[in-house]
């Protein structure tokens, strides 16, 4: 997705899984709208753009990575500014259990810092070709 002030992009590893990409495609038609809508705000209001309840950095072991979140399903991505541009990559998602935090929340959060560290390699590999 493009807009005047973002690019949303889907990170797809080498093996040509797409992690966003599937969890998206597992979320029901009014859950994508309000990521939908999410994304669309984002496109138009670029690097001024952060709701505590929808689109927020995450903290502690997160970090850099940036959360939309819409009820209990969570979509992790990687932010980066360039002027009052965003680029966004999206990683992965989860819907979280009822039960609040727990051990499965930081094992999304692990899961999705590793594809950010993987996805930096190999943007890093194909600059220096």
């Amino acid at each position: 997705m493009k807009g005047p002030l973002a690019t949303i992009f889907r990170y797809r590893r080498k093996v040509g899984r797409c992690p966003s990409q599937d969890f998206l495609k597992g979320c029901d038609k009014p859950m994508m709208k309000k990521f939908r809508g999410a994304f669309y705000a984002l496109t138009l209001m670029g690097s001024e753009y952060v709701n505590d309840q929808r689109f927020k950095p995450l903290t502690s072991k997160g970090k850099p990575l940036w959360e939309f979140k819409e009820h209990d399903h969570r979509l992790y991505c990687a932010r980066t500014v360039k002027g009052n541009r965003v680029e966004i990559v999206l990683l992965c998602g989860w819907s979280k259990d009822k039960e609040g935090k727990s051990k499965e929340e930081k094992h999304q959060v692990a899961t999705a810092i590793s594809l950010y560290e993987e996805h930096l390699a190999e943007s890093n590999k194909e600059n220096r070709s």
